[in-house]
């Protein structure tokens, strides 16, 4: 009778759970914020509006009133030099109720504006108000994004089956957020589930002064940084590593394994852990 043989994809160095962040509108809290992840080595990704940039204004909604103040254009590459920027928009609109040939402008034009700034591709989004659909989806993909986050929490720790609608675990400013961490670093066993653990938080930097989270945000990310077996990476970096393991090249039998990528990737293949470098293939042994 012929075995079932179960391939489980690893994060890199063999790891079963990764942990990243992902904050909205490019405002002078994220200094503040992204000062305490260089402090616990966490990564993460900031989507920016280059329209609204150097903009000084106040959220003012019941029961807030709080600065939402954005940097300057020419403090962008200073401010997160250590984390990944993406795209917002260029000016925050939600583009799933303008005509889908002004969502492609938002798009495109914040991706250029945005790589003028620093140099380097930039392929990531996270929809104005989480809103989206279908056009703004193919706006987006047309225009080169490879993923882009929603508003919508999971509270679990999936991996996504469409980047373009890529879910989050949930916001930090929810009650659950430490139930969630208290799961998500539970030591890893052989029963652990056939797909790794992905832990994804999402949120406002002006939120922290809004509703006095700052030593719960550090709480967390103290919490989370201290665990051996978590991959701390940003939205583009696991984007493009779950890319690269959906592009090996399996042999007909299953017995070899080509990695065309320019990444290293690891699998789990009935209970033995592979490196498959870039551009090399595996032998995988049979039982």
């Amino acid at each position: 009778m012929l075995r079932l043989r179960q391939d489980t994809l690893l994060f890199p160095k063999g790891r079963k759970k990764a942990l990243t962040l992902s904050y909205d509108d490019g405002i002078t809290q994220d200094e503040r914020l992204i000062t305490l992840m260089k402090r616990y080595q966490i990564k993460g990704t900031f989507n920016l509006n280059p329209g609204l940039m150097g903009d000084r204004d106040h959220l003012v909604q019941p029961g807030i009133d709080v600065s939402h103040y954005k940097f300057k254009k020419e403090e962008i590459c200073r401010i997160y030099a250590s984390q990944e920027i993406a795209v917002h928009s260029m000016t925050h609109p939600d583009l799933a109720r303008v005509p889908q040939n002004m969502a492609a402008y938002e798009i495109a034009e914040c991706r250029k504006e945005l790589e003028e700034l620093i140099y380097t591709p930039v392929t990531g989004m996270a929809y104005p108000f989480g809103t989206y659909n279908q056009n703004v989806k193919d706006a987006a993909k047309s225009c080169g994004i490879t993923y882009s986050r929603t508003t919508c929490s999971t509270h679990r720790f999936n991996l996504p089956s469409d980047f373009l609608e890529w879910h989050p675990t949930c916001h930090h400013t929810e009650g659950c957020l430490f139930d969630l961490l208290e799961e998500f670093i539970k030591p890893a066993d052989d029963t652990f589930p056939h797909s790794p653990l992905l832990f994804y938080v999402w949120g406002h930097s002006y939120e922290f002064d809004a509703y006095q989270q700052w030593n719960d945000i550090e709480k967390f990310l103290k919490t989370a940084s201290e665990k051996k077996d978590v991959w701390y990476a940003t939205n583009g970096e696991i984007c493009e590593y779950i890319n690269s393991v959906k592009h090996l090249v399996y042999s007909a039998s299953g017995d070899y394994i080509y990695n065309p990528s320019c990444l290293d990737v690891w699998m789990l293949i009935d209970r033995k852990v592979y490196c498959i470098r870039s551009g090399q293939t595996v032998i995988i042994e049979t039982s």
